[in-house]
């Protein structure tokens, strides 16, 4: 009996444990660096996919140079459905399509102006994608042309524009989305959508500026410092330079190192009983290099001036994006309908409906900065020639 039921348990371990049951060698796969989703005119969606070529990649080296040939191919597909046209590319490819190595997807104008719930919908239920992969908006181009678009320091395109956009975030001047934060973003009550864009510029890319939605359909864009604007609102600006009148030569200019922000929004009320909200910002930064001054940073009046230069360009920044949101494009990127659902969750429900119409547009924000300058580098005061 003891030796039957160690053969049963035996059994029983050897059905259930399914190793690797589905494993798959890397040379029977093609390994998708990136997406492209673009709306034809007809009305269908084409989905294109950069693959990599690894001999050819591995040539050029991640910093370029060595090889002459293309590192990557981009496959395209034309269907009624993300998912039917993926399932139709693998007509065009000899291996299947490995998707979870994917580091961006690229979404065209066109497509984004259409809606992007539907293409949301698939990459969601799909168990191969890698939420974290970065998503932006292509502008002006359709999301192939950037997949297609080669770079001298990268023979991989698709790591090139993930890693291209995080940095110009750090600068404040765009804003990076995980897939997983899209999905997020677009589900949150009181905020809209909002993400990078990508943009070509003669043999290159641009990456800055930030594509605003409403629901989940593009409506326009931010230009690179509105983009700033936006970024010091939300407190997400790491580090950027400010380049400031100074205050001895308006003529010159002082550039500041911002290395440290943050934000907060109060909501208030006006006597008509209308949400209002005060955005207090705060930075933190140092002298970074001054153009044609004659006295010394640390003096204090000095000092006082050019830190309320430092003050009134990020308020003007702030201001062109929470302006252009409520003018022209009706929609709340920034979250104040946020702050509103937070507080007063009962009043928001009577007003939600018509809050990006009626009630964003024509709130009263103001913008209040508070900036403190620590260091003026190794040099008291600029180099005079003699």
């Amino acid at each position: 009996m003891k030796r039957l039921f160690l053969f049963l348990i035996t059994i029983g371990i050897l059905l259930t444990s399914t190793a690797c049951w589905n494993n798959r060698d890397l040379t029977e796969l093609s390994i998708a660096t990136a997406f492209g989703i673009d709306r034809t005119k007809d009305g269908k969606t084409m989905v294109s996919v950069q693959i990599v070529k690894p001999s050819e990649a591995q040539a050029g080296g991640k910093e370029g140079g060595g090889g002459s040939k293309k590192g990557f191919v981009v496959v395209s597909n034309t269907a009624d459905t993300v998912f039917g046209a993926l399932r139709e590319m693998l007509s065009k490819v000899n291996n299947k399509i490995f998707y979870s190595s994917s580091q961006i997807i690229v979404i065209g104008e066109d497509a984004a102006r259409d809606g992007i719930e539907d293409f949301l919908d698939f990459t969601l239920r799909d168990h191969e994608t890698q939420f974290k992969q970065l998503v932006i908006v292509s502008k002006g181009v359709t999301a192939k042309e950037i997949l297609e678009q080669e770079y001298d320091l990268s023979k991989v395109p698709g790591a090139y524009l993930r890693d291209t956009v995080n940095n110009i975030e750090a600068r404040g001047f765009s804003k990076s989305m995980m897939l997983i934060e899209v999905a997020r973003e677009l589900a949150t009550e009181g905020r809209e959508l909002c993400m990078g864009t990508v943009q070509k510029k003669g043999t290159t890319t641009d990456i800055s500026g930030i594509a605003v939605f409403l629901m989940d359909k593009l409506v326009g864009w931010l230009d690179p410092f509105e983009s700033r604007g936006y970024m010091f609102v939300m407190g997400r600006v790491k580090s950027t330079l400010l380049e400031v009148d100074d205050p001895q030569k308006p003529d010159k200019q002082v550039g500041i190192e911002i290395q440290k922000t943050s934000s907060e929004r109060k909501l208030e009320w006006t006597k008509n009983g209308k949400p209002s909200f005060t955005v207090k910002i705060k930075v933190q930064g140092n002298i970074g290099e001054q153009y044609g001054g004659h006295g010394a940073m640390k003096e204090t009046e000095i000092l006082k001036a050019v830190t309320e230069s430092c003050n009134n360009k990020i308020k003007r920044e702030a201001l062109l994006a929470i302006r252009k949101c409520q003018a022209e494009y009706k929609s709340d990127i920034l979250g104040f309908g946020m702050k509103v659902f937070d507080d007063t969750p009962n009043y928001w429900k009577s007003i939600r409906d018509k809050w990006n119409s009626d009630f964003f547009p024509n709130i009263e924000v103001n913008v209040e900065v508070e900036s403190k300058i620590l260091r003026s580098g190794l040099l008291d005061k600029p180099i005079e020639v003699q």
